[in-house]
């Protein structure tokens, strides 16, 4: 239950950012689409009497793009930050931010200078010994970017969300925790049939997948082709120098681990170091042979074609590359052969309409999917109409019971399913089967059960309902200040 209710519990609408300090890099915004009047030359919106600045628009932009970078392990691009909005995210929440600044401005609310000490004071980033270090503070504000002024402005921020926050918010009712834990932990005792379909049982009928297809031909494209220009930089075998090695495996040993995860010992990785000390060798020859390509100096070699799920290629990376454009190295395999591959894109064939025999592979599972849910449809709705289902018991939103014919996937997807609908009786289709369920009884988790749930119960109603209040506030305060935007987005 505690891991349901975590994962669905709520949060405050309105981000408090200026906790921390991030590092731009590469997330800095171009200013191609910003509004150059001298007169908001520093700001890229104001709400109310608030300037939103370029420098503050940076931090967050920063911020939140270097969350997406660890968010996916690294894979997060700048094109793919255009491509969602980024920027203007980033100045909408601020915008927010600032709305709900100017209302604590206008209840009286405010920051001393004391506050924004004794919040610098008490940072574990600026900490040494546990007293504040003002040599620490600086030199983290000089790498961030980040003037002293800058950063104590938007602390000053954050400290006054809060303190809005701390004086608006709701405290939460017996009976909002009552009606929350009638949520949370309410039991039903369920009685469930199981009816499957084998999907080789499905016939297939090629003058119906024919007429699929013609009516859907704008469905079924091809992938983009893109036609290269290649050479092969086969792995390089050095002689083994074992100071060299040692070396490599000193900076990367962490890499180098057993089935525990505990980390190997240079003996035991030797013939692991070996193949990636020469891989990187390998690479620093093929970047060499790029830039002579580049020059005109190397001539590629033989064509080969690469598409949008060539595991080799960064598929946004190609999309990305202008013809006659040239390709970083990318690990290759040719001829049983590891190495590495420089290329030029020469041109691309953009997707176009599958021809029948291509598209039928595709349109045959779709086919079968969806008549094999019609007719478990029809079963479902007859096995309910005459009902014969085995009772398994009372369960409850984090339950796992055994069911016959269920493995834990569909079990948990079969008891999601009852909890999310507010019907007594029915049918889930979940892959190749109808669950046919009947909810026959219900009861309430008894009061010990609860009650070790006190704490998490509280948290998540008093979120729950603080976000709906901050959620209201914010809308009926969106016309009451003058909201100037200058920055229209790249």
């Amino acid at each position: 239950m505690i891991t349901w209710m975590q994962k669905h519990k709520k949060y405050l609408v309105v981000t408090i950012w200026v906790s921390t300090i991030a590092f731009v890099g590469a997330g800095f915004v171009g200013w191609g689409a910003y509004d150059m009047n001298t007169n908001r030359a520093k700001s890229v919106a104001k709400v109310g009497n608030r300037n939103i600045s370029i420098g503050e628009f940076q931090q967050k932009y920063g911020t939140m793009y270097e969350y997406y970078i660890n968010a996916s392990n690294g894979k997060f691009s700048k094109e793919q930050a255009e491509q969602m909005g980024l920027d203007k995210i980033v100045l909408q929440r601020l915008i927010q931010d600032n709305i709900m600044l100017s209302y604590a401005d206008e209840l009286g609310l405010s920051i001393s200078e004391e506050e924004i000490i004794l919040a610098l004071m008490s940072d574990a980033s600026f900490l040494t010994d546990g007293k504040f270090d003002k040599t620490k503070y600086e030199s983290a504000l000089k790498q961030a970017r980040i003037s002293p002024k800058d950063y104590e402005q938007n602390l000053a921020n954050s400290l006054l969300l809060k303190k809005l926050f701390s004086a608006i918010r709701v405290d939460v009712s017996d009976k909002d925790l009552d009606m929350l834990a009638a949520s949370y932990f309410m039991q039903d005792k369920v009685s469930a049939q199981i009816i499957s379909l084998d999907r080789n049982s499905i016939k297939v009928d090629d003058v119906e997948l024919k007429s699929i297809w013609e009516k859907n031909k704008d469905k079924y494209l091809t992938q983009t082709k893109y036609n290269l220009k290649g050479k092969f930089i086969p792995k390089v075998v050095s002689d083994e120098n074992l100071t060299l090695l040692q070396e490599y495996y000193e900076e990367n040993r962490a890499q180098y681990r057993d089935g525990f995860d505990k980390i190997l010992s240079f003996e035991a990785a030797k013939e692991r170091v070996k193949d990636d000390y020469d891989m990187r060798q390998t690479r620093k020859l093929a970047l060499s042979e790029y830039l002579k390509a580049k020059k005109g100096e190397v001539e590629l070699e033989f064509d080969l074609i690469a598409l949008d799920d060539d595991y080799e290629f960064e598929a946004q990376e190609l999309k990305n590359t202008q013809i006659g454009e040239y390709i970083k190295p990318v690990k290759y395999r040719m001829n049983y052969q590891d190495g590495y591959l420089i290329s030029r894109l020469d041109s691309k064939d953009l997707p176009k309409p599958m021809n029948y025999e291509e598209a039928r592979e595709l349109i045959i599972d779709e086919y079968i999917d969806n008549k094999l849910k019609d007719s478990l449809e029809i079963k479902a709705k007859r096995a309910l109409d005459n009902f014969s289902g085995k009772d398994i018991g009372f369960v409850s939103r984090d339950s796992m019971p055994q069911i016959d014919g269920l493995n834990e996937n569909e079990v948990s997807e079969f008891i999601n399913s009852i909890f999310a609908r507010n019907v007594k009786d029915g049918y889930i289709i979940v892959g190749n089967k109808a669950i046919i369920y009947k909810i026959t009884d219900q009861k309430l988790a008894n009061a010990n059960d609860i009650s070790q749930y006190e704490n998490l119960l509280s948290n998540s109603a008093y979120n729950i309902k603080n976000e709906q209040l901050i959620d209201d506030l914010l809308s009926s305060l969106q016309h009451r200040y003058k909201i100037e935007q200058y920055y229209k987005g790249q």
